[in-house]
C-alpha cells in the first residue's frame, strides 16, 4: 500500500462522500483487504457510520482547523448533564453524528445512522436568530470572526458559534465543551441569576436598555419583537422567561406596540380555554413608560433544567422538504408519513385556522414547535400581526376579512372562529389596550360573529 493509494482514498471519498465498501473498491480498483489496510492507514481522517451492509464512509473536514469532533451535551429536566455524542464535519459538506440512544427526534434515510446533509436538525434549531441572534452577531461576530448577519452564516460558522458562547440555546443540547463549561459557570451563579418581583421593575428596564442599545448576547430565542431573557423567582418558583417590550415614548407606533403585546397575551389565555390547546404561559408588566410580555420558557424547568423542543421549521427541513409553509399543509404530510398523530393534526389545524382569524400575519414554520414524539409544544407568539405598524413607525388602517374555510376545513374553522369571536371580545373590553386599537378589536368581534351565524 503506498501512499498515493492512500491519497486516492481521500480525494475519492471527498468526491463522493458516504460511500459503501463496495463503491470504493470499484472506484479504487483495489479489492477488501486492501481497502480494509487504506482506511486503517488513514486513520481519524475517515469517517465511518452504519451497521454492516449499510456502513458508509467519508472524509472528515476541519472546522477552522481543528479536525477533532466536537462534543454534544444534553441537560435534563433536573439540569443533569449527560454526554450526548459527537458531531463530525463531512468533506466536502454535511456533518455525521450517530444519534445516542436517548436521541429525542424521529430520522429517516441515512440519517438514521448519523449521516446528514447539513446540520442534524435539532442542532440546525439552535442557531442564533431574529432580534437576539442579530444583537448577539453584532457584539460578538468580529471576535468569532463570523459575519454581523446570522442569516449569512455557513453550518460551519453555526457550529463555530454555538461551541463558543451557545450555553442557551432553545431545547437541552449543548454543542462544544466550551459551551457547556459556560453553562456549569451559570450553575455557580446559583441563586443570583433569578429576578425576585421587588427587583423587577429596575432589572427588565435596565434589560430592555441593554437591549437596545448594545444587543443581548446572553441568549438567542428566535422573533423579530425587542426582546431581553432572564430568570425569576415568584414564591418558591423558580422559571426563566423570554421578555419582549415596547419603545417608550408616546408615539402612535409604540401604543400600537404596547396594544400588540397585550393581544399576545390575551391570546394564550383564550386558546388555552376556548381550543383547549396549551399555550405559553404570560403576564403583562408596565414598567416605566414601556409594556413587557414575559413568557416563560416551557424548555427550563426549575433551577437548570431543560427538555427538548424542535421547530416545524427544522422538521419540515429534515422530514419533509415542503415548501409549503402553512402550517395545516405541513400537519398533512406528517400525518400522511405517519410522523404525527390525528388528534395533533387536527390541533394544529384548530391554532392555523384561529391565527388567520385573529389577523396573524406571521405564522411562519419557526413559530410552531413539537416535544419528543412530535407531540405539540405550548403555543406561543399568537398576534394579531397584521397590525403591527411599518418599518418606518407609519400605523396605519388595515382592512380585517375573515377567511372562509373549504368544506373539509370545517370544523376546525368552526371551533377556531368561535374561539377568535370570543378573542376579540376580550381584547376589545381590556383597558390596558388603546382605545382607538379596541374599537378595531370590537368590529372585529362583530366581523366574525357575523360569518359564524
Amino acid at each position: 500500500m503506498t501512499r498515493i493509494q492512500a491519497d486516492d482514498a481521500l480525494r475519492i471519498l471527498r468526491r463522493y462522500p458516504r460511500s459503501s465498501s463496495a463503491e470504493l473498491c470499484r472506484r479504487l480498483d483495489i479489492d477488501r483487504s486492501t481497502l480494509s489496510r487504506t482506511l486503517q492507514r488513514l486513520g481519524s481522517q475517515v469517517l465511518s457510520a452504519g451497521a454492516t451492509r449499510r456502513i458508509r464512509y467519508a472524509a472528515r473536514r476541519a472546522l477552522r482547523g481543528q479536525a477533532a469532533p466536537v462534543p454534544v451535551y444534553r441537560v435534563d429536566r433536573e439540569g443533569r448533564g449527560h454526554e450526548a455524542g459527537q458531531l463530525s464535519l463531512v468533506d466536502p459538506d454535511g456533518t455525521l453524528y450517530p444519534p445516542p440512544p436517548d436521541f429525542a427526534w424521529p430520522l429517516q434515510g441515512e440519517s438514521r445512522d448519523g449521516w446528514f446533509a447539513g446540520l442534524p436538525y435539532p442542532i440546525f434549531d439552535m442557531r442564533p436568530q431574529g432580534f437576539l441572534g442579530r444583537g448577539l452577531a453584532a457584539a460578538l461576530g468580529g471576535d468569532l470572526g463570523v459575519s454581523a448577519d446570522p442569516t449569512r452564516w455557513t453550518d460551519d460558522d453555526i457550529i463555530h458559534v454555538l461551541a463558543a458562547i451557545g450555553a442557551d440555546q432553545p431545547g437541552d443540547l449543548i454543542v462544544g465543551e466550551r459551551a457547556y463549561r459556560r453553562f456549569l459557570d451559570g450553575r455557580r451563579a446559583g441563586a443570583d441569576r433569578f429576578v425576585a418581583d421587588e427587583r423587577l421593575e429596575a432589572e427588565y428596564l435596565r434589560l430592555a436598555e441593554e437591549a437596545v442599545s448594545r444587543g443581548v448576547v446572553a441568549s438567542s430565542a428566535a422573533g423579530e419583537f425587542p426582546k431581553f431573557t432572564s430568570s425569576r423567582v415568584a414564591g418558591d418558583r423558580r422559571f426563566d422567561v423570554i421578555v419582549k417590550f415596547s419603545g417608550k415614548d408616546a408615539s402612535p407606533a409604540v401604543r400600537r406596540w404596547s396594544d400588540l403585546l397585550v393581544c399576545e397575551h390575551l391570546a394564550t389565555e383564550v386558546m388555552r380555554r376556548t381550543l383547549g390547546v396549551a399555550t405559553a404561559e404570560s403576564t403583562i408588566h408596565r414598567f416605566g413608560s414601556r409594556t413587557f410580555l414575559e413568557v416563560v420558557r416551557f424548555d427550563r424547568h426549575g433551577d437548570f433544567g431543560r427538555s427538548p423542543v424542535c421547530t416545524l421549521e427544522a422538521i419540515n427541513a429534515d422530514l419533509l422538504g415542503s415548501s409549503d409553509t402553512a402550517w395545516t399543509a405541513c400537519a398533512r404530510r406528517l400525518l400522511d408519513d405517519q410522523w404525527i398523530e390525528r388528534s395533533v393534526a387536527e390541533a394544529i389545524a384548530r391554532i392555523w385556522w384561529f391565527g388567520r382569524l385573529v389577523g396573524n400575519s406571521d405564522m411562519h414554520l419557526g413559530n410552531l414547535a413539537f416535544r419528543p414524539g412530535l407531540q405539540l409544544a405550548p403555543v406561543y407568539d399568537m398576534l394579531p400581526a397584521m397590525y403591527a405598524p411599518l418599518p418606518g413607525g407609519e400605523v396605519v388602517t388595515r382592512e380585517f376579512a375573515p377567511d372562509l374555510p373549504l368544506p373539509a376545513e370545517a370544523p376546525a374553522w368552526r371551533d377556531a372562529a368561535a374561539a377568535a369571536a370570543e378573542y376579540w371580545r376580550v381584547c376589545a373590553e381590556d383597558v390596558r389596550i388603546g382605545a382607538g386599537f379596541r374599537r378595531v378589536c370590537a368590529a372585529n368581534a362583530e366581523a366574525v360573529r357575523k360569518i359564524v351565524q
